[in-house]
């Protein structure tokens, strides 16, 4: 018995080093990572985001790409990890399109290291128009028209916002929410990125997915569980499937937000309307703007359940709507802020008021002893402050762009011209293109940027900082984080481009022209010819519109690149070391430096267990041999 203890005694010291390395390959295994955490319902897949603050987590149904969905991800914040351009020397290239990209989604690299562009057209008439783009090269892969391909095609539709918010799975397939269908396209050749592009299946909703019969879908997402939700025009959020075997009408639950009202069937001016994209959370939330409040619906996933978990209305301000702005209320879909488990978590949009303010609303529980920020306003609210765009007099302020979040920090931009009365009476969908484009006339163009701060200290938000000078007129903004620089499509002197601002200070950086040029024939022959001699007169004012961003996102590509849907078209600006070397198609072969930090910490959970598997073998041998 004693020499057994002497024995033990001398071994301990093996045996705490066992210990010690075993709880460390557990932490490295089980501890916290970037991985997305576990929802009602999640899907089986595992996916990491890249290792840099501030990132939302990652959504395992995306692609791995720089920008898997509408607003890059499900928390809709625009703003991204990757890299965008860090100096003039940027390559711009331009592709002519029969319609406006308004979002564009990045797949993963194939085989050999190429990369595909897809987007939604959206145009008036709609002819629900999809197409592939080379990134290594910026040329037209492929267009699907259904008209010219199906026998039995749907037929064009007027113009709206149906179609232009899509999304790219892990699996290649990319799904367009358009009319009162979700359409899902991919490679007609698995993994040949050149392939034509296939139509996998048009799905048409059924009619309890609408509330009343000129009802259409809006917007949608990707669910962290797998499905596709969405949201149509009259307030009917629901969910589908996102394999196309599993797209019944059974398969389909919806909620009403219009509730009885959508029992009658006919639209009515007392009903909340949606003109905007939703987001989605790692917990089952969906976050849907209407013309009056903003929602919260929960997705249970295990229980096939849509239930209301919050509504608060919002200041929204006069009725009559400006030309510049697509429906009633705000003009921003909602943004997420908060990525951490200690970061204060809010709803992020821009209200309808004359004078626009920011509006955060606390998602989820509200904080015990919470005050409202003013009178008569939703104790939800946590912050409520006019958008001045730098201008301390300003009483009216207008943006129909998405907020881009990053950390607590949120960055506006002024869409108002300078005058927007001759649009005053037009009919909607011309009055609100005719004023898109006279975003690009430098007499009329909107000027003004602000950042505008989340304090989780004093629970305030406080402007950081406004640029007076820049002129972003009408896209959605992003920004980097590895660059630390703000992008949008701005104008300057007549001249559409890339604006490249410093995020902390609110300072131009530097500029990066538009390849320039006018429209070619064969996109504005796509063009409702009733309208071409309204456009024709702009065109001779303003031929450089087809660079005009005409509410489209800018968005940080692969390589280092930024993209932008165009009027008619799509740009991108491609560093010029990753162009040349992208000549073949590649789409480059640049690794991103936050991917190169996950893959680093990929590989610790293994040196980890090798490391304790080598002291355990070690262990045995000395224990033999003492024997």
């Amino acid at each position: 018995m004693d020499k057994q203890a002497t024995g033990l005694r001398r071994r301990w010291p093996v045996f705490g080093l066992l210990a010690v390395l075993c709880g460390l390959a557990a932490l490295a295994f089980f501890g916290p990572t970037n991985a997305a955490p576990a929802a009602a319902g999640e899907a089986d897949e595992e996916c990491d985001t890249p290792a840099t603050p501030d990132e939302p987590p990652c959504n395992p149904t995306l692609p791995d790409s720089p920008w898997g969905t509408s607003h890059r991800s499900s928390y809709a914040q625009a703003s991204s990890a990757y890299p965008g351009p860090e100096d003039t020397g940027a390559e711009a290239r331009h592709a002519s399109l029969p319609g406006v990209p308004v979002q564009l989604q990045f797949s993963d690299r194939y085989d050999d290291g190429g990369i595909a562009v897809w987007g939604s057209l959206v145009g008036d008439p709609d002819r629900r128009v999809v197409v592939k783009l080379d990134h290594g090269t910026g040329d037209i892969i492929d267009q699907y028209v259904p008209g010219d391909r199906e026998d039995d095609a749907p037929d064009p539709q007027p113009g709206s916002v149906s179609g232009a918010y899509n999304m790219l799975d892990r699996d290649g397939r990319f799904f367009v929410g358009r009319q009162r269908e979700i359409e899902v396209f991919a490679d007609s050749e698995r993994g040949d990125r050149f392939s034509d592009i296939g139509l996998l299946k048009r799905f048409a909703l059924p009619e309890e997915a609408f509330c009343v019969a000129e009802d259409v879908v809006v917007g949608a997402t990707l669910t962290y569980d797998g499905h596709i939700a969405f949201v149509t025009e009259y307030g009917m959020v629901g969910t589908v499937p996102r394999e196309p075997d599993d797209m019944t009408a059974d398969s389909v639950q919806v909620h009403a937000i219009n509730d009885e009202a959508c029992d009658s069937g006919e639209a009515d001016p007392s009903m909340e309307t949606v003109s905007n994209n939703i987001a989605a959370d790692e917990n089952g939330g969906i976050y849907v703007v209407t013309s009056q409040a903003m929602h919260r619906i929960d997705w249970d996933a295990d229980e096939g359940t849509l239930d209301a978990a919050w509504s608060a209305p919002y200041s929204t301000g006069a009725d009559a709507e400006s030309a510049i702005r697509l429906g009633l209320g705000s003009g921003s879909t909602p943004s997420l802020m908060g990525t951490d488990a200690d970061d204060d978590r809010f709803v992020v949009i821009t209200d309808g008021q004359d004078l626009m303010h920011l509006v955060l609303f606390w998602r989820d529980e509200i904080p015990d002893g919470w005050e409202p920020v003013a009178d008569g306003a939703d104790p939800r609210i946590a912050c409520q402050v006019p958008v001045t765009f730098g201008d301390p007099l300003a009483t009216r302020s207008l943006s129909e762009q998405s907020v881009l979040v990053r950390g607590n920090a949120t960055v506006h931009v002024s869409d108002l011209l300078v005058d927007d009365s001759a649009f005053a009476g037009m009919e909607g969908t011309t009055a609100t293109a005719l004023a898109a484009l006279e975003g690009g006339n430098p007499e009329q163009a909107p000027t003004g940027i602000e950042r505008i701060d989340w304090d989780p200290e004093s629970r305030r938000c406080e402007s950081v900082w406004a640029n007076t000078e820049l002129s972003i007129p009408n896209g959605i903004p992003t920004m980097s984080a590895a660059t630390n620089l703000f992008y949008g499509v701005g104008l300057r002197g007549g001249e559409w481009g890339v604006e490249a601002v410093d995020f902390d200070t609110g300072e131009s950086r530097f500029w990066l022209p538009s390849s320039g040029g006018g429209c070619e024939v064969e996109a504005l022959d796509a063009v409702d010819p009733a309208r071409r001699p309204a456009l024709d007169g702009v065109l001779q004012r303003l031929p450089n519109s087809c660079e005009n961003s005409f509410y489209a996102a800018t968005e940080v590509g692969p390589d280092g690149s930024i993209y932008t849907g165009t009027f008619l078209g799509v740009t991108s600006y491609l560093p010029f070391a990753q162009a040349l070397d992208g000549d073949d198609g590649s789409g480059g072969g640049e690794v991103d430096t936050a991917e190169e930090d996950s893959t680093f910490e990929e590989l610790v959970p293994w040196l980890a267990l090798g490391l304790v598997l080598l002291v355990a073998v070690a262990a045995i041998i000395s224990l033999g041999r003492r024997r």
